[in-house]
């Protein structure tokens, strides 16, 4: 197989589960405790959202597939990106990679799916406690939810 199908196969493999991905989950429905209007519940949730998002690093909006293979990737980018700074960049387009390159790529790709383990569970988490101090009560707890 002539290695430009092989690469395109290759995307298309890695592409693909990206469009069957399965329903996001709802997150855990709230109700205000104090005289919160709707709007104002409905402005801090999607604050919640956002800014949990950002420190637990997975997105609410996409499903567990998606939040693993987008940091995959940018976790084995980076990798690869400092291990080539650490052992040479190719001087060339048609040289092959450095060993610094191809470990620090593999180093990323294994930590970016270590993050992704559980990622829905500590965003649920940190999502519940953002609303919990903003003075709404949880509903229904979703299972795995403590």
């Amino acid at each position: 197989m002539p290695p430009r199908a092989a690469s395109l196969l290759m995307a298309a493999a890695l592409l693909l589960p990206g469009c069957s991905v399965a329903r996001v989950a709802k997150l855990p429905p709230t109700t205000p405790e104090r005289d919160q209007t709707v709007t104002q519940h409905r402005l801090d949730s999607i604050d919640c959202k956002a800014e949990m998002g950002a420190r637990t690093n997975y997105n609410g909006d996409q499903s567990p597939l998606a939040n693993f293979l987008r940091n995959v990737f940018v976790m084995g980018t980076a990798g690869a990106a400092v291990g080539g700074l650490a052992t040479g960049l190719p001087a060339s387009t048609e040289s092959t990679a450095t060993d610094g390159l191809i470990a620090g790529a593999s180093a990323g790709s294994v930590g970016g799916g270590a993050i992704s383990v559980n990622g829905r569970t500590r965003f649920e988490r940190a999502y519940v406690a953002c609303m919990e101090s903003r003075g709404y009560r949880v509903v229904a707890t979703p299972e795995g939810i403590q």
